[in-house]
């Protein structure tokens, strides 16, 4: 495929504590933070990814409990330092922990911490989340989604 942009399918977990604070994992190889997640596999559903990507960052095993959203767009695209380019278009669950030790995998993500909105507005994070950050820490709203601009 070359550097060629690639859509690719992706999937994070939104996993809260008692504050409502959201967990966040600082990403190794953009430092940058973001929720645990990443690609969907061939075959595999958003949801198995988001269970699997989340255990394998956290360690944690996660319920899905709701859909926060689906997102794509300009702040999904990413540019790798190697030349690959990803245009992801991201499902973004709910989800409680029902089983696992945190932990953060080390490869991926070097570290994890649960944060308020503030917060992670502060830290360096992904283009994504600010298109998400305020369904994300709505809890129990409607699936968000970004309206439509284009028309014929």
């Amino acid at each position: 495929m070359g550097h060629d942009l690639l859509v690719l399918p992706s999937a994070a977990v939104a996993i809260y504590d008692a504050e409502g604070n959201v967990l966040v994992g600082l990403h190794s190889d953009r430092r940058v933070w973001v929720l645990p997640g990443g690609l969907i596999e061939p075959g595999e559903t958003p949801g198995d990814g988001a269970v699997r990507e989340t255990w394998e960052e956290t360690g944690l095993v996660v319920e899905l409990t709701g859909i926060i959203g689906v997102y794509g767009g300009r702040e999904l695209v990413v540019d790798y330092a190697n030349g690959d380019r990803a245009s992801y278009v991201g499902t973004i669950f709910q989800g409680r922990i029902i089983g696992g030790q945190i932990r953060a995998d080390g490869d991926e993500i070097l570290e994890l911490r649960y944060v308020s909105k503030d917060e992670l507005q502060s830290l360096p994070h992904a283009l994504w989340i600010d298109v998400a950050i305020d369904a994300i820490y709505q809890r129990g709203g409607t699936p968000h989604f970004q309206p439509p601009t284009w028309h014929p």
